[in-house]
């Protein structure tokens, strides 16, 4: 479809409701409203904010939300939008169709604009949802593109550490902690130091993951070796406040580079810290965060773990989604190549 050659804006469905761009509310936007909800009336204003501030509970889905719909009304002014009411079906089939991102992040916004404009038509601030019956482009898949470690990579990279200091220690622990439980990195950095316990004979983590679920995990030996060093070291810091409520994975101290500071560590700074530490590993594998989790999964499966199991673990809602960390069927042995004779 060519958008040029699309009239995408039908005649309002009703009247602007306000006018101006200067509208005053008691609502507070935790993100800059975009110019079309401004004008369309102090009602559209508030609901627009309620339905980030109240229905999306996840603060990266509603980060990764905003961003979207902002993108969206942004371009729908550029193509003579004066308000919501402005949008129509044609408007969000052509936004998707010349959307340059890949199938998946272009579900993701049609999902973004879709559940926004129900909410809106829901309250009265739409007649009609246009995004409703639009079709977005096909997208699946049976194996992840997470890149995963071998179990030989997995090796070579928790003994490359120095655990010397308390940095090398820390960034250990971590890693270990998401290949051994398949924990995100959002839980992981989240943990406060009363979410490391002991239960019985053994350590345990307490993990609050994606969508509200809370996990209470038993630990594989060598993560709660790992963590209870780190755990150990940390404590002997006299100036580091180590109580109940303070988080578990803190930063490097600013200026020196073997302590830790008060501060939580965030999942920029661990995704930093893992492509630091497979280089000086030597790993040429391109990995990230996620690919712990992966690497874990893929492992235990390996070694006859149920899939039910992992599922639960991971806390995926769906096994087809614990598939594609999967990495069994997708493995080929240069034995099997090198059966082709010519």
């Amino acid at each position: 479809m060519a958008v040029s050659n699309v009239s995408v804006y039908s005649p309002p469905l009703a009247a602007p409701k306000g006018t101006g761009n200067a509208i005053r509310v008691n609502v507070h936007s935790p993100f800059p409203v975009p110019a079309l909800v401004q004008h369309s009336g102090e009602r559209a204003y508030h609901k627009f904010v309620e339905y980030f501030i109240g229905q999306l509970r996840n603060p990266h889905t509603r980060a990764a939300y905003a961003r979207a719909v902002d993108r969206f009304l942004t371009w729908c002014e550029q193509q003579g939008a004066k308000c919501l009411e402005d949008i129509s079906y044609l408007a969000v089939a052509a936004y998707i169709e010349q959307h340059p991102a890949s199938s998946p992040s272009v579900l993701q916004h049609l999902a973004a604009i879709r559940q926004l404009f129900a909410w809106l038509q829901r309250h009265g601030v739409l007649v009609e949802n246009p995004a409703a019956n639009i079709k977005g482009p096909k997208h699946r898949v049976k194996i992840g593109k997470t890149p995963v470690l071998g179990a030989e990579e997995m090796r070579q990279l928790l003994a490359s550490f120095d655990t010397s200091h308390i940095i090398g220690l820390r960034d250990r622990a971590i890693i270990s902690l998401m290949t051994f439980t398949f924990a995100r990195i959002g839980a992981v950095v989240a943990m406060n130091v009363e979410d490391y316990f002991q239960k019985g004979s053994r350590h345990w983590v307490r993990l609050y993951e994606k969508g509200g679920k809370y996990l209470e995990v038993p630990l594989h030996h060598l993560a709660d070796d790992y963590i209870h060093s780190y755990v150990e070291a940390a404590q002997r810091y006299g100036d580091l406040l180590w109580e109940k409520g303070t988080g578990l994975f803190r930063t490097q101290r600013r200026g020196r580079i073997k302590e830790l500071s008060h501060n939580r560590l965030n999942r920029r700074d661990a995704w930093a810290m893992v492509k630091r530490r497979a280089a000086d590993a030597g790993i040429a594998t391109d990995i990230c965060n996620h690919t712990f989790r992966g690497t874990g999964i893929t492992n235990y499966l390996e070694r006859g773990g149920s899939r039910d199991i992992a599922q639960e673990l991971a806390g995926h809602e769906d096994v087809r989604t614990t598939a594609l960390y999967d990495r069994r069927a997708s493995k080929v042995s240069l034995d099997d190549i090198e059966r082709i004779r010519f």
